[in-house]
This record gives structure tokens, sequence and C-alpha cells, in this order.
């Protein structure tokens, strides 16, 4: 997702309106046991403030992975607000000396929008997915979902196999 900046980068206050819905190239192979279902969806604008550019607007995608308990798969949506400062690559290299400058670069007049809203989305992405709120993933015994499949192992007393000699002990 390339944007032409070429309006804007000598007119401070100029906006460019962006509306994009594409695959990134980055979202294509997954990360881990996420994958993205549909495109990446981004309204939003860029604006001119002194020859840094803000770019707002808001970013949606679909994915899919499984429940960290359970292991089932599940379907989410994650949707952010997305608000970067965005400098020109010669400003940012006289700024290198300073390890807190996380800010992006541009190059030219283009912008190049897939790393910046691949960055965002991954960087929100929750660590943990849970399928529901009471999901009690599996039985330690027989690895059945608790939730869906059944099992008869509340029934029986578990032994730790190490310490089943001792079973008889007080017999």
């Amino acid at each position: 997702m390339k944007i032409d900046l070429t309006s804007i980068v000598k007119n401070n206050g100029g906006t460019i309106k962006i509306s994009i819905k594409e695959y990134l190239e980055d979202f294509k192979k997954g990360i881990g046991t996420v994958t993205f279902t549909s495109p990446v969806e981004f309204n939003g604008s860029v604006t001119n403030f002194n020859g840094m550019l803000i770019l707002k607007g808001k970013a949606n995608v679909d994915y899919s992975t499984v429940c960290d308990r359970c292991g089932e798969k599940i379907n989410k949506d994650l949707s952010l607000t997305v608000e970067e400062d965005i400098v020109e690559a010669t400003t940012a290299e006289n700024t290198e000396n300073n390890p807190d400058d996380d800010r992006f670069t541009f190059t030219g007049n283009i912008l190049d929008l897939d790393r910046i809203l691949a960055d965002c989305l991954i960087t929100n992405l929750p660590m943990s997915h849970i399928c529901r709120d009471d999901c009690n993933g599996l039985c330690q015994t027989c690895g059945n979902r608790i939730n869906s499949d059944s099992c008869n192992c509340e029934e029986k007393d578990p032994i730790d196999p190490r310490l089943e000699v001792l079973k008889g002990f007080f017999d």
C-alpha cells in the first residue's frame, strides 16, 4: 500500500484521506497460531504538520487462531485506532543517535503503509486467546475438552504415577 504524498509534502497543513482494503504481504504466512483471514481495512488520513506527517485512522482485520486452554479453532477480529508520527528519512538520520525515537520514516514522496499497519496490528494482537470466558480447557488425565467432550475422569481418583507405589500403604 503506497501513498503518494506529492500534494502535501510541501504543503503545511495539507491532508490526504485514505480508504484502502488490501492483503498485507507480511500477513500471508501467518504468525504462530494466528492466520489472517481477511484483508486489512484502513480508513483515515495523513496530515503534514511542519514537515512531520501524522497518520490517523482505524484499522480492521479478521484472523483465526486456537484457544489457549482447549485448542479449539476460533475466529476473532482486531480493530484498533492508529496514530503514528512519520518523519522524512533524512530527518530520522539526524536523530539516529536517539534510541527513544521510534517514529516511522518515508523517503521521497511515497509512504509505504504496509510496514506501519503490520507493526501496529501485530503489536496489538492479544497475548492469549480464549474461546469463551468459561472455557475449562482439557482434562489432565484423558485430554478431552472438558466443555464439549465427555470423560469419566472426575469419577476416578487420579493418582500421580510416581506415587502409585504408596497407594496401599495405609491398608
